[in-house]
């Protein structure tokens, strides 16, 4: 009886130490893969960076959260890329939404980025063959209010120049004192 109950004791603490373990074994990385590709015909520079990032989606009240990201640089290659964002699977709650998006950006400047949403990992989305098209990105300009503030000037400059021609041009009243 002794002996039983020593089996079923050592038994149990055996499973009960290979529970973590199993755990662990559980959460191995998953990924998100496909390819990422221009909707304009343009081509890029070598020094381009491209980010990838797979996010939860916001809910109301709530912020959304950054699960995992990828980033490299081109060197030259050309549109498309193929990508593959690793991510940890014990950080996602298959009662939320998620998202891939991505963009790429030459000296520090987004120039081309996702413009619709594609949904990932949850609710029957895929986390294979995510084929995204980038959009490029409206720069701003630098000189963007200078044309109207060059009217204006012009326009305060005639104004003035009409304004000293009366004056000048406009008969002499003499003040007349009581």
């Amino acid at each position: 009886m002794k002996v039983l109950r020593l089996v079923l004791v050592s038994l149990f603490a055996i499973v009960l130490t290979a529970i973590p373990g199993l755990a662990a074994a559980q959460s191995t990385p998953a990924a998100v893969s496909g390819t990422l590709s221009l909707r304009e015909r343009v081509a890029l520079p070598g020094n381009a960076v491209v980010t990838v990032q797979i996010a939860e989606v916001a809910a109301a009240g709530r912020t959304g959260a950054l699960i995992a990201e990828q980033r490299f640089t081109t060197n030259n290659a050309q549109p498309p890329f193929r990508y593959t964002v690793t991510y940890d699977p014990a950080r996602i709650d298959p009662n939320r939404l998620y998202t891939v998006q991505a963009n790429i950006s030459v000296g520090g400047q987004v120039r081309f980025t996702t413009n619709q949403v594609y949904r990932v990992i949850t609710g029957g989305a895929p986390v294979s063959d995510v084929n995204i098209v980038l959009v490029g990105v409206r720069l701003p300009n630098g000189n963007t209010g200078a044309a109207p503030l060059l009217i204006a000037g012009m326009a305060l400059l005639a104004a003035m120049a009409v304004f000293a021609t009366r004056r000048l041009l406009a008969p002499r009243r003499e003040r007349v004192i009581a």
